[in-house]
């Protein structure tokens, strides 16, 4: 059996061990092999702002330089996919196999209401949502211009500017009231 001291004792020698084998690995993955062979040589940072993504991936790349897309934020200004900053900066010296980090852009976050009336709601449903938006029928209304089931207006307006993923009302014809069926839409008759 055992005693107390001696698991201590060999508690402490086999933490000791342990401690010797981590720094010694530590040692020969950052000094021993890449001494023996060889670092891989620095190279300048090309600059990739304003290349949409694929073309600074490929330029990033072709420099053994790895990249990954950071962020991507909304812009007016620059256009969909469009590298905007990148990290490390243009020139800046970074070992071959280094990150590159970019930020790119997701284009607008407005959007530009189509003009939806006179359109079946089926296609104003998909027009909408091909852009970004969502739709939602808030009253309908006899017309004797419109069609039923076609968009008579929208809120807001065809033309105005959203924000992605907003919803814009609409309000459906039932179509021409002289074509409805008076005998559905009279009151039933009660005797006294």
């Amino acid at each position: 059996m055992i005693d107390n001291f001696t698991m201590k004792k060999l508690g402490y020698m086999l933490g000791i061990g342990l401690g010797i084998i981590i720094v010694t690995a530590f040692i020969f993955s950052q000094i021993v092999f890449p001494v023996v062979l060889g670092r891989t040589p620095k190279v300048d940072t090309p600059d990739v702002t304003g290349m949409n993504l694929m073309q600074a991936k490929r330029l990033l790349q072709g420099e053994k330089l790895h990249v990954v897309v950071k962020d991507s934020l909304y812009s007016d200004s620059v256009p969909l996919e469009q590298v905007m900053e990148q990290s490390p900066r243009a020139g800046e010296r970074i070992r071959q196999d280094g990150t590159v980090y970019l930020v790119i852009s997701k284009g607008s976050a407005n959007v530009t209401v189509p003009s939806l009336t006179g359109r079946s709601f089926q296609e104003v449903i998909i027009a909408l949502r091909n852009i970004g938006l969502y739709s939602m029928v808030i009253d309908s209304t006899y017309s004797d211009i419109y069609p039923a089931n076609t968009v008579m207006r929208s809120i807001p307006a065809s033309g105005s500017k959203v924000l992605k993923k907003s919803t814009v009302k609409l309000i459906l014809s039932r179509g021409d009231y002289a074509t409805v069926d008076t005998l559905t839409t009279t009151s039933p008759v009660y005797p006294y």
